[in-house]
């Protein structure tokens, strides 16, 4: 694995994870909890590490539609959760529905958050091949 590909996994695990425990700690603060295990933590970051891993091999399937690798995308990450969950007893203290959600919402942040990314660096490119083309037409003699 290239150490850039290392890097972004590294960085969407933390991130992602960091994530996840805000949206953990508002629902627990909501309930009445005033603490999240340490241990739950630590599990928290293994699915995510599984998840990123697992994103990042399923992008690397071309797919006609984007529909089917956000499907994918979707199918994959629910599934890690569940299993997790079921693993590491998640269930005994909040409903199946909580991580699913959680997951589903931090998904579609860093969706739109890579989305706002590319139009910015598209918008970046475009100016500089129109530097390029004026440059081109206006040759300094």
């Amino acid at each position: 694995m290239k150490n850039d590909n290392l890097k972004k996994i590294i960085l969407y695990v933390f991130a992602s994870t960091g994530a996840v425990l805000f949206l953990l700690a508002v629902f627990a603060i909501n309930k009445g909890n005033k603490f999240i295990k340490a241990g739950t933590i630590l599990e928290i970051i293994g699915a995510n590490l599984v998840i990123t891993i697992g994103l990042f091999l399923t992008h690397k399937i071309e797919f006609r539609f984007a529909i089917f690798e956000f499907l994918l995308d979707i199918g994959f990450m629910m599934t890690v959760i569940v299993l997790s969950g079921a693993l590491f007893n998640w269930y005994s203290t909040i409903p199946i529905w909580v991580p699913l959600v959680i997951v589903l919402a931090v998904y579609i942040l860093f969706y739109l958050l890579d989305i706002v990314r590319v139009h910015r660096d598209i918008k970046e490119i475009n100016k500089l091949l129109q530097k390029l083309k004026e440059k081109e037409n206006n040759p300094v003699s």
